[in-house]
């Protein structure tokens, strides 16, 4: 391909366009674009002129000129604009130590609003400039001013909890086969004076679905129903999604480790993302707890019913999430069952 220079006779030109050129591999922008525009006016009509014309300093296009052909067409993009001194927050050292206080002794990790009313009558008892709420909760990350739990053994050792991380599913997670993805959620029914729980479980794949009635809610039962579970199903989960409940701590959690499988955490205050087992929820109380309600102070009863209309909802009724199939004749359709025995769970 020839080039064609539009500007001939320019000494050094055709060697700078040539150099621009081969390094441009990065986007070149309008600001770019008017420097070196301006460049080339200057190359050909001088300081005097392109002053005039642009308003251009000599000292600039000089600059301009070395980036140009140091770093090629890209050098002439608008680089950042934050000032190179930035201005340094200065906070009186006693509003910090009140604020350590109130957050380390008085009331551990007490929330910047909190902290603000103490704070303002500390301030002015002591002839300090009252501060803003957002500047504590700045003051509170900036100099990491946070409680950590600690617990003192029978031996009088301290030693700090630390809070463990959970896990979340990720956003493009998808499943492709049963088990891949289970989400379990507890029902809460009111009997008079009492709570009872039904911890319910859901296939992601093919809507198989599971549920048992308990009278306590904790994990040794979340782990009790766990092992139903895998009892009843005719696949391993890989991997089960819950919400933060106390119920999937400790044994639930221990087991889920045992059988290495995989626990995911729904976040707080986001029951959509949790949205087959909260369908479901729906579902098995307009069809059967509700018209079954009178069973909940006699569990074993409720459950040996709940059991034969759970063999109902996953072997005859149709979904329309499944192209109107039972979850059963989805999976045998789809090649993942031959041949399906919903286990009898009334022992």
């Amino acid at each position: 391909m020839k080039t064609i220079y539009t500007l001939p006779g320019l000494r050094g030109f055709k060697r700078w366009y040539n150099y621009a050129y081969k390094h441009n591999t990065h986007m070149i922008t309008k600001t770019a674009e008017n420097r070196h525009k301006i460049l080339k006016f200057w190359w050909e009509f001088g300081d005097e002129a392109t002053l005039a014309a642009y308003g251009a300093k000599r000292s600039t296009l000089y600059g301009w000129q070395k980036i140009l052909r140091e770093k090629g067409l890209v050098g002439l993009n608008l680089g950042s604009q934050a000032p190179k001194n930035r201005r340094k927050r200065f906070v009186d050292p006693a509003i910090i130590a009140e604020i350590r206080r109130l957050r380390l002794e008085t009331c551990p990790n007490l929330g910047k609003a909190k902290v603000k009313i103490f704070l303002d009558k500390f301030c002015k008892k002591n002839n300090l400039a009252v501060i803003s709420e957002s500047k504590i909760g700045r003051i509170i990350k900036d100099k990491k001013i946070y409680h950590h739990r600690q617990k003192i053994s029978h031996f009088g050792k301290i030693k700090t909890i630390s809070r463990k991380k959970k896990e979340r599913k990720p956003d493009n997670f998808e499943t492709g086969a049963p088990g891949e993805l289970v989400e379990i959620d507890t029902i809460v029914k009111f009997v008079g004076q009492l709570k009872r729980y039904i911890v319910t479980a859901v296939d992601t794949y093919g809507r198989p679905a599971f549920a048992w009635e308990y009278s306590r809610q904790n994990s040794f039962n979340a782990r009790d129903f766990i092992q139903k579970l895998e009892m009843v199903m005719p696949f391993r989960a890989a991997a089960i999604q819950t919400d933060n409940g106390s119920e999937f701590h400790k044994y639930f959690a221990d087991y889920l480790a045992e059988r290495k499988i995989k626990h995911y955490w729904n976040y707080p205050g986001r029951p959509y993302r949790n949205g087959h087992i909260e369908k479901f929820n729906r579902t098995i109380q307009e069809e059967f707890i509700d018209q079954n309600e009178m069973w909940l102070n006699d569990p074993p009863e409720f459950n040996r019913k709940m059991a034969d209309w759970l063999i109902w909802y996953n072997t005859e009724r149709p979904h329309w999430s499944l192209d109107l199939l039972s979850p059963v004749d989805y999976l045998i359709k789809n090649g993942h069952l031959s041949k399906m025995i919903w286990t009898d769970t009334n022992g």
